[in-house]
Formats: structure tokens, C-alpha cells, sequence
């Protein structure tokens, strides 16, 4: 499986939306490959390799020695068919990323805006004064650095993601509404948050109310009113292959699950494969990487021992370090978001589920794996949660948090993962008992928060 870190994706997908939607015409070129390699932060090969695309599909020619022209020839009813090709199978989506975004988004930008330096306010100072600069709009270019103060790529990978889905944030310069650049250069920081927060509001709803408008005209085409849905999918950047990681995490949540226990045998090779539906090397690999993490151990001729035992993990090697890296930045977005959303979710949930929870809290107390309580908040929310795209990012979250274990046990050395985590699942299980939810989910926030300066501590 090739890597795909999606970030050449970025590029691509914003100039094939501005040209299939109307922002570029036939015979116009786009900015040099430096000037996009400015605008995006990106190397030039990464620019070479989204312009490449871009001619694949015939959208533009590229040249060596100029800069690369639209090809692609555009009539005003073409637009509109290209628009609600691209948008109509994706009305449920937008609608849950717009009702999901003060639960996500907004505890990362605003996180984000209590860690700017000068620099930071340098950068959207020159954003300002050159729109040139910024492929987006100035108020969406604000959150993308507000959500950069973090140092959390994986954060910066959900603001992407979102803006990719979307699209429509693509197709403006964004400075409609603002009383003009040079007034707002000269805002102190405060004033200037303010314009910034207020016209991404106002932009936002605009956009978004002419583009449902437009989708219910579109709707009424019999070739568009059934498309199937394109529901929001969370696309983590990797420098390594992703599937090794999903199964190496599938099988770690296996083995806590009691699937596999410990001091068993995993099934064989060949029984792995056929049961999980992936390629041999690729098993192969992932019990490499369980036995580096201390889950596992191999033995010629007899097969691969679960051990669960510290190891002294090499953070020097890349796979190791990249899946450590995420677990981090997961605990990060945890901590920042779990609060409301847990009381989304709890508020929404019917008695019935409710009540599992707490069963299943005292259920993993009394088999002494309270350690595993944590991974059940995320699929309660995951399950359970109105919101789709919480749904979806919290899945994604789940299946990078069980990198904690091994680095738990390497931390913890010869002590118990139940006796480190009994004392405050006790606690977390007397809120839910006690119909506290606020003080649960302020108490999880907590938790994690905590987890993360233990292991960037720990990493240091």
C-alpha cells in the first residue's frame, strides 16, 4: 500500500474546484509554482504532483517553463450541473459540519488564538493587505492560523479536511463584507478578532443559505435528486501506510477486549488473513510492530505469544514516532472538545442507553479493566452522538488512542493498568450514577489533559 499524506490533495482539489466551478476560464494560468508553493506552504514537488493531476484530468497544460494554463472550457450551464454534482450528494454532510462546528472547531481556534505570537499576527497582518496570498478567505485563513498555534497536524488535518469537503470556501477571496483591508490592518488585536469572527459568521451563513437554495432548485433534476450521498470522511494525513496502523490497532483492542488474552497464541498467518481480509505481507508487518510495542512476542515454529509487557520502545524509528505522534495530538482534540460534546451526547441519549453506559463502567471495574472506560466514552459518543461529524472524528480518534497502551505499560513499568486508572473511574462512574454529567465531562476533560503532559513529559 503506497503512503498518501493527502497533502498534494489539497492543492489539487482547490483548482480543480475553482476551475470546474467557474473561478478560472479557459485560457487563464494559475500562479507559478513558487508563488503556489508560497500561498500553500508546500514543497514544489508536492505543486508538481497536484499539477500533474490537474492535467490527467484535462483541466489545465502544464509547461515547464511557464506557468500552467486552464484548459478546460467551461459553459454557464456546465457550472451549474458541475456544482450540484459535487454538492448535492453532500448536503447532509455540509449540514453536519456546520451543526457540528461549534463542538470541533471552535475549542481549536480558540485554543489556538490564546497561544499567537507576533509572528502569528505578522503573517495574518500580510494576509490582509495581499489577498493574493491566501487561497482561502481572510476569515478562513484566521482559523487556519489560529488552529496552527496548536503545533497539532492532526488538528490542522481536520480544518483541512472540513474546508475540502465543503468546497465553497475555495471560491471566494473573502474580503466582501469587511469595511476595507487597510481599516482593518489598523484594528488592534482585539477589534480585529471581532471583524474577523463576525464576517466568517455572516460569510458562512450566506454561503451556506445560497447553496442549499441552490441544491433545492438543482434537486428538482431527476438525474441529481437520487444521487447517493458522500457523507464527510475524515482523512488522516500518514507518512506511513495507514492500513498496518488500523490493524495493529484493531488487534490491540482485541487483545484488551479479551479476544485474544494475554499468555494465548494469536491464529496463525493464514488464519489472520482470512479472518481480517488483509494481505500477508501486510499481517506480517503489523506483528513486527505489536512485538516492538511489547504486545507480542514470536516464536519460530510456534506462532505470536501475547505478552502485553513494558518495552523499551525506539522512538528513533519513523513508524513508531508517527503513531505515537497522533496518539498525542488525539489526546490534545480530546481534551479540547470532550466536554460539550459528551453532554451533547448524554443529553440526547435515551435512558436506555444511558444506563448500558453505567452497566458497562461497573461491569470493566469489576473485571479490573478500568483502563478500557476511556475507550468506551468514545464509543458511546460514537454511537450515540447527534452530530455526524463528531461521529466520524471520534471514530477516527478511537482507533489512534490505543497507542496509549503500550506506552503506558513502558511507562508504568511492573504496575497494573487497572490499579492506575481504579481510583478515577470509580469517580467518573459515581457521576453518571449520581446524574451529574457536567461534572463527569468536566472530569474526563480533565483526564486527559493530564494523560497528555504525562506522556509529552514522559517522550521528553
Amino acid at each position: 500500500m503506497k503512503k498518501d499524506n493527502g497533502l498534494y490533495r489539497l492543492v489539487y482539489e482547490y483548482y480543480e474546484a475553482r476551475i470546474l466551478l467557474g473561478c478560472y476560464t479557459c485560457g487563464d494560468k494559475l500562479p507559478s509554482i513558487p508563488k503556489i508553493s508560497d500561498i500553500f506552504h508546500l514543497a514544489p514537488t508536492t505543486i508538481r504532483s497536484a499539477l500533474s493531476m490537474l492535467e490527467q484530468e484535462e483541466l489545465i497544460k502544464v509547461d515547464a517553463r511557464k506557468a500552467a494554463v486552464v484548459t478546460y472550457d467551461l459553459s454557464p450551464g456546465q457550472m451549474k450541473k458541475n456544482a450540484a454534482e459535487y454538492f448535492i450528494p453532500r448536503r447532509e454532510g455540509i449540514l453536519g459540519i456546520s451543526q457540528s462546528g461549534s463542538y470541533l472547531l471552535e475549542p481549536l481556534w480558540k485554543e489556538g488564538l490564546r497561544k499567537w505570537d507576533d509572528n502569528d499576527w505578522e503573517s495574518l497582518r500580510r494576509g490582509i493587505m495581499d489577498p493574493s496570498l491566501n487561497m482561502v478567505s481572510i476569515p478562513v485563513e484566521f482559523y487556519l492560523l489560529a488552529v496552527g498555534a496548536l503545533d497539532n497536524r492532526l488538528a490542522m488535518n481536520l480544518l483541512w479536511e472540513t474546508v475540502r469537503y465543503l468546497r465553497f470556501p475555495y471560491l471566494t477571496n473573502g474580503m466582501e463584507t469587511l469595511t476595507g483591508r487597510k481599516e482593518l490592518a489598523g484594528f488592534s488585536r482585539e477589534e480585529t478578532i471581532e471583524a474577523l469572527r463576525a464576517e466568517a459568521a455572516h460569510s458562512y451563513g450566506r454561503s451556506l443559505q445560497a447553496l442549499f437554495a441552490f441544491m433545492d432548485e438543482m434537486s428538482l433534476d431527476p438525474g441529481l435528486k437520487d444521487a447517493a450521498p458522500i457523507p464527510f470522511h475524515w482523512n488522516i494525513y500518514r507518512q506511513r501506510p495507514q492500513l498496518r496502523y488500523s490493524f495493529a490497532s484493531l488487534l490491540i483492542r482485541e487483545i484488551l477486549k479479551g479476544t485474544y488474552p494475554q499468555g494465548t497464541y494469536l491464529p496463525s498467518l493464514p488464519q489472520l488473513v482470512d479472518r481480517y481480509g488483509i494481505p500477508l505481507m501486510t499481517v506480517r508487518r503489523t506483528l513486527g510492530l505489536l512485538e516492538e510495542l511489547g504486545m507480542t512476542r514470536s516464536y519460530h515454529g510456534k506462532g505470536t505469544l501475547v505478552c502485553m509487557e513494558p518495552a523499551d520502545i525506539d522512538l528513533s524509528r519513523s513508524s513508531i514516532r508517527e503513531g505515537i505522534r497522533l496518539y498525542v495530538e488525539s489526546l490534545q482534540l480530546l481534551h479540547l472538545t470532550v466536554q460539550n460534546i459528551f453532554l451533547c451526547t448524554w443529553e440526547s441519549a435515551d435512558p436506555a442507553k444511558r444506563a448500558a453506559l453505567i452497566r458497562h463502567f461497573l461491569f470493566l471495574q469489576s473485571e479490573e479493566k478500568s483502563y478500557l472506560c476511556f475507550e468506551a466514552c468514545l464509543t458511546f459518543i460514537e454511537d450515540h452522538c447527534p452530530l455526524s461529524t463528531v461521529r466520524e472524528c471520534y471514530g477516527s480518534i478511537k482507533v489512534l488512542m490505543v497507542w496509549k497502551y503500550p506506552l503506558i505499560l513502558s511507562r508504568l513499568k511492573n504496575r497494573r493498568l487497572h490499579a492506575e486508572y481504579r481510583d478515577c473511574v470509580s469517580r467518573l462512574t459515581s457521576f453518571l450514577q449520581e446524574e451529574r454529567p457536567e461534572m463527569f465531562s468536566s472530569e474526563l476533560k480533565h483526564l486527559w489533559e493530564q494523560e497528555e503532559q504525562q506522556v509529552r513529559a514522559f517522550l521528553s
